[in-house]
This record gives structure tokens, C-alpha cells and sequence, in this order.
């Protein structure tokens, strides 16, 4: 109830014009005791728009998060940034999760609410008679009650149905804070392979000027043909195309970064991030595809959420079949006319004689149906996107072993042509093609590289489990150390 709603208003006023009634007035004055008071809190986008530019990695209240989560920085701000110390800052930021957090607290709140004893309420009477003895007052004055009584546990069927919608709320929370973190690994995987790719495109470029400058040397003395100029001079243009491109995807990532971070550009402008986690690439056995599905289907925040709403739609028919059972409102009451003190106890049932609630009842019945199908749905789409995730991530290894092979070839090739260019059987332009052959397969291994952080990307998500220190065999997932313990 606001202080600003008439009910409140009105007793006030009643409370101070009689005060000759003190018992009346301590009651209005218990019930406006119990008024919520508002205040208003208005948006200002441009005071929200200022608080969004004003953020920055130097925060302090950022330094204690991360102190709280047993991340402390030695350095103070951190002078390199890595893929976790990036999640930590965007659940810290994350506009996205602070939203189903405050959809969660009003799922608490309706808990309140759903826990809430019908009040009492108080009728007030008052008749004048036209004819009335003389000397007696020609009123009748009364007053009554109707007390509501719940029956069949209506009460404990609510709490238990908001209960089942709050952890649905909370596991909510959860999974938007993994996405969240999903969506950050993607974002800082995406800058590393622009920053490798401009990084091998500098090179590229650098490489094909050398080539042409010789390649011109060589037809200004007759050695080389304008064919041959003009090959290189081609070739040197579209990899020039190809870096400025690259230099730009890198912005973009960058930009793209901070989105998901919850930042303003301006804050990671000029920081330095840690790629450890993306150069490493694992390589060795992984977990079981029936460990990872039983991992997945215990530890899914999505299924849990399911799970929850389906006990919600459980407890929504318990309470529409208990309402089957009407419920009583007492009605004592007590009136005063011409000197007679009149008691009154009345009893009010409803007769469930025209409906026993089925309409309800059976739509109850079918939402219990669907939320039980949904999660089976569910169920089963985890289970395939598992399996789909386990088969790419082996494929995207497999290619990635290949690259890697291939790479060390062109390795082995480029110290032989060196060894052969030390003893002059070979000239500085076969040399140069042996650096861009080799710079190729280094292209080659890094889109390999990219592909399996990807591969491992949609594993982890699939399972909602962090999997590269399982799969280098440094802890175990939890079902797989259950299984050996």
C-alpha cells in the first residue's frame, strides 16, 4: 500500500479530525503504520549513457571482485589480461545478467507474495428510522467482519508453485552468466586469429616487396621479364588488400570485445591480453562421449530451469484441483438499534454445484504436459548437440594434427633451401618462395587452430563445463572422477 493511495490519505485525515476516538485512531494509525512508502527514482539516459563511458579496467570495486573470486592481481591495473580474468570482468559488467538477476528477485518477491493470508475486511452500518419512539435515538449502528479461511492447502500450493518459479529464475541467472562467458571466449578467440592473421599478412607483404624489388633489379639488367614484374606487383597489391582488411577485422574484434565485456571501447583500447589460452591447443584423449552426456545432463542449467518450471506446472494443478474445495468466510458481526445490543455470527461457503474448477483443472493438466515435453525436448537436444560437438572437435583435432604435419614439412623444405642458398645453388628468389610457402602452412595451421578453439568452444557448451583442464588431463569432470573414486 503507498502513502500516495486514497486508503492511506483517508485514514490519516480520519486520525487527526477525531481525535475524541482514541481507540479509532490508534487502529487507523497501526494500519497506516503499515504503508509502503515510495520514491520515485527516475531514468536519465544521458546520466546512464556518462556511467557506461565512465567505465574502465582501473575500477577499484572490479580489483575486489576479482580478490573475492582468489584472482588477486599483483599489479594493480593488470598489465596483461587473460580469458579468465576477461569472464570475471564481464559477469562483473554484464547489463544482460544483471537483468535476470533482477527478474530472479522478483521471482523471490512472488514468493512473498504467494505466502500472503487473505485479510480481514470490516463493514461499517449505520440506518436512520423516520418513526422511533420518543427519547430513543432513531439509529441503528453496526459493524462486521469477513474473515476468509483458506481450505485444502491453496496457501501451501502457491508458495510451493513460486518456490519452483524462483529456482527456475535463479537457474536462469546461471545460464545467463555462462552464456555470458561463452559469448566472451568467442569474442577474445576471434581477436587473437585477426591479430595472427595481420601478424602473417605483415609478414607476407614484407616478403613480397623484398621479391619484387629483386624481380625488378633483375629485369632492369635484362634477367627477368615484365610478365614476371607485374606477377609480383599483382600479388604484392592484393595481400596489401588482404592486411588492411585484416587490420580492420582486428578493430572490429577488438570493438566487438568490448561489447560483450560490457565496456566502452575506450577501455580495452590500449590493453595487453593474454593469448596463452588460445595458442594452446589440446590434442590429447578426451573424456568418454557417454561421460560428457552424463556431465551435460546433470550439470546443463537449462535442463535444471526445466526441471524447476515443470514442478511449478505440477504445483498449478495441485492448486487448481484444491480449489475444487471452496473456501469459508466467517462473518461475526454486532449492531446496536434503539438501545438493543444485537450479536451476529454469519458462515458463507461457495457451492461448487454449477463448475468444480475443470476448465482450470485440465488447463493445469496441460501445462504439466507440455513443460514434461519440453524437457524431453530439451533432454534430447542436449544429448545430440553433445554428441554433434564430441564428432566436430575430434574432425577439427584431426585437421589441426594434419596443418601441423604439413607445417613442419615446409619447415624441414625452408632449412634445406637455406642450407642450399649458404652454398650458392640456389639464389635469394627461391629462398623468398620457400619463406612464402612456409608463411602459407602457417596460415594454414593457424585457421586449423582457430577451427579447434571453436570445435572445443561448442564442446564446452554443449556440456556447460570449462574443458581444456580436463583435456589436458590436469583435473577431471566430476562424473568422471566419481566414476574412479
Amino acid at each position: 500500500m503507498r502513502t500516495s493511495g486514497g486508503a492511506c490519505k483517508a485514514a490519516t485525515r480520519t486520525a487527526i479530525q477525531g481525535p475524541q476516538r482514541p481507540i479509532l485512531a490508534f487502529f487507523l494509525l497501526s494500519l497506516l503504520s503499515a504503508c509502503a512508502t515510495y520514491h520515485p527514482q527516475p531514468l536519465s539516459p544521458e546520466r546512464s549513457a556518462a556511467a557506461f563511458q565512465a567505465r574502465s579496467l582501473v575500477d577499484p570495486k572490479f580489483r575486489v571482485f576479482l580478490s573475492d573470486y582468489g584472482h588477486s592481481p599483483t599489479h594493480w591495473p593488470k598489465r596483461h589480461w587473460g580469458l579468465h580474468d576477461l569472464v570475471l570482468l564481464a559477469l562483473y559488467e554484464s547489463p544482460e545478467l544483471t537483468v535476470q538477476r533482477a527478474r530472479w528477485q522478483v521471482a523471490r518477491a512472488n514468493v512473498i507474495t504467494a505466502g500472503q493470508r487473505p485479510n480481514p475486511s470490516i463493514g461499517f452500518l449505520s440506518q436512520h428510522h423516520s418513526i422511533a419512539p420518543e427519547g430513543v435515538l432513531p439509529w441503528t449502528l453496526g459493524f462486521s467482519f469477513d474473515i476468509p479461511i483458506e481450505t485444502a492447502g491453496k496457501r501451501g500450493d502457491r508458495v510451493q508453485r513460486a518456490l519452483a518459479l524462483a529456482d527456475a529464475a535463479r537457474f536462469q541467472v546461471g545460464e545467463t552468466a555462462w552464456q555470458v562467458r561463452v559469448l566472451v571466449r568467442q569474442k577474445f578467440l576471434d581477436l587473437w586469429a585477426a591479430i595472427e592473421q595481420a601478424k602473417l599478412l605483415k609478414t607476407e607483404v614484407a616478403l613480397r616487396k623484398r621479391m619484387l624489388k629483386l624481380v625488378e633489379q633483375r629485369f632492369a639488367v635484362g634477367e627477368s621479364s615484365a610478365f614476371a614484374v607485374n606477377s609480383i606487383q599483382l600479388e604484392l597489391q592484393r595481400a596489401q588488400m588482404t592486411l588492411a582488411a585484416a587490420e580492420a577485422h582486428a578493430a572490429s574484434a577488438r570493438a566487438a570485445l568490448a561489447q560483450a565485456l560490457g565496456l566502452p571501447l575506450g577501455a580495452i583500447a590500449d590493453v595487453h591480453f593474454d593469448f596463452t589460452d588460445m595458442n594452446q591447443s589440446p590434442a590429447g584423449r578426451h573424456p568418454p562421449l557417454a561421460t560428457l552426456e552424463r556431465a551435460a545432463l546433470r550439470h546443463r542449467l537449462d535442463l535444471q530451469a526445466a526441471l524447476a518450471r515443470y514442478a511449478a506446472a505440477e504445483d498449478t494443478l495441485k492448486l487448481e484441483i484444491a480449489k475444487q474445495y471452496p473456501d469459508i468466510h466467517l462473518g461475526p458481526g454486532y449492531e446496536w438499534e434503539e438501545g438493543d445490543n444485537r450479536w451476529a455470527l454469519g458462515l458463507t461457503i461457495t457451492l461448487p454445484i454449477l463448475n468444480q474448477n475443470q476448465g482450470p483443472i485440465a488447463a493445469a493438466k496441460g501445462q504439466v504436459a507440455a513443460a514434461a515435453a519440453t524437457f524431453t525436448a530439451l533432454q534430447a537436444r542436449v544429448i545430440g548437440q553433445v554428441s554433434q560437438s564430441a564428432a566436430g572437435y575430434r574432425g577439427a583435432l584431426q585437421t589441426l594434427r594434419t596443418a601441423r604435419a604439413l607445417l613442419e614439412v615446409q619447415r624441414k623444405n625452408q632449412q634445406l633451401l637455406e642450407r642450399r642458398y649458404a652454398s650458392g645453388e640456389t639464389d635469394s628468389l627461391a629462398l623468398l618462395g620457400g619463406d612464402l610457402a612456409y608463411l602459407v602452412a602457417e596460415r594454414d595451421r593457424l585457421v586449423a587452430s582457430y577451427q579447434a578453439q571453436q570445435s572445443l568452444g561448442a564442446l564446452e557448451n554443449a556440456v556447460q563445463q570449462p574443458l581444456v583442464p580436463v583435456l589436458y588431463g590436469k583435473e577431471a569432470l566430476s562424473d568422471r572422477a566419481r566414476e574412479h573414486s
